[in-house]
């Protein structure tokens, strides 16, 4: 975050405009006999402030509890694929390689592709893709012993909690429902410091500066609901902690030396990253083929065999005396 935060920005240019309104509205308008109308000027604020109070605090309460909740989403994300590294590790090593490296591969892609692709609003193809690639990997194991089978089951589970979890965090970009109830909220707090202009017959410091300090608080709570309805930009963006500490706590271990990098990575301690050399290029025992690396097996048909003809048995002719 720099500069100026956007609450405070907004705040005080709320404060600024009804002060200026303020003093508009007393020198261009006819001043009204308050006395008079003051019974029905107190029913008609008290249901007007209560109503606007109501649902100003109601979206506040509902926006940031959707926050929290997106923000523990993003963690529970990044703690799936950390379960999957580690759980890969009771497989034969030529499928838990692969499978680290998708893992490495899926958290650098969120902190360095997607998140950036996030805050203006779009998501990147290449968590996607990668995301595919490790299901496809972990569904098409064929365990050999007990121990592989229980050990594939929790990694389907931490692969759907991982899925689910993204899957939330990109329906987060679409969740408008806060944003298209902002023009209500301005109305309704133009609406209240109208009320408050009635409420003064002679225009002095300090009720232009109480008049201020209403707008900032209404100008303050109506900027919480617009940064919080936009959790992936902004001074209050949310962050990839957990993708980032999982990163971190790899390249440690890997700089330490106590878990060498799986084949097809190198640890380059100048930038202190991994970098992908052919990182799809694992061994394994018996290769797999994917939608998209030998698009041949759908277009070309299967070769006819041919039918060799079966030459009739030469029947015997039945001997004489005995019956056919």
């Amino acid at each position: 975050m720099t500069g100026i935060p956007v609450v405070i920005l907004l705040s005080l240019g709320a404060a600024v405009v009804a002060m200026v309104a303020f003093v508009a509205v007393r020198k261009l308008s006819k001043p009204i006999n308050i006395d008079e109308h003051q019974t029905f000027i107190d029913a008609m604020f008290n249901i007007v402030g209560t109503l606007v109070s109501i649902l100003l605090g109601l979206l506040v309460a509902s926006a940031l509890d959707n926050y929290q909740s997106l923000e523990q989403t993003i963690d529970l994300e990044a703690n799936a694929a950390s379960e999957i590294f580690r759980l890969s590790r009771g497989l034969p090593s030529d499928v838990h390689d692969r499978v680290q490296i998708l893992c490495q591969k899926y958290c650098q892609d969120v902190v360095d592709k997607e998140w950036p692709e996030m805050a203006r609003g779009k998501i990147s193809t290449d968590v996607f893709v990668t995301y595919a690639k490790l299901t496809e990997t972990i569904v098409k194991f064929k365990p050999h012993d007990d121990g592989e089978t229980n050990v594939q089951a929790s990694l389907l589970q931490s692969v759907q909690n991982l899925g689910d979890c993204r899957r939330t965090r990109i329906l987060a970009l679409t969740n408008t429902k806060n944003q298209v109830l902002l023009p209500l909220l301005v109305i309704c707090a133009v609406t209240v410091m109208l009320f408050t202009f009635l409420y003064v017959k002679h225009v002095s410091p300090l009720q232009a500066v109480l008049i201020g300090c209403v707008a900032t608080v209404l100008g303050g709570n109506i900027s919480v609901v617009f940064l919080l309805s936009r959790p992936f930009e902004g001074d209050w963006k949310l962050k990839p902690r957990g993708f980032e500490l999982n990163i971190k706590t790899l390249h440690e271990v890997y700089k330490s030396g106590l878990i060498a990098p799986p084949p097809g990575t190198v640890y380059n301690t100048e930038t202190q990253r991994l970098e992908f050399d052919q990182a799809e290029a694992v061994p394994s025992k018996a290769p797999t083929t994917t939608l998209d690396s030998n698009p041949s097996i759908y277009s070309s048909p299967m070769p006819a065999k041919a039918i060799e003809p079966v030459a009739p048995s030469a029947s015997k002719a039945p001997a004489s005396g005995q019956k056919p």
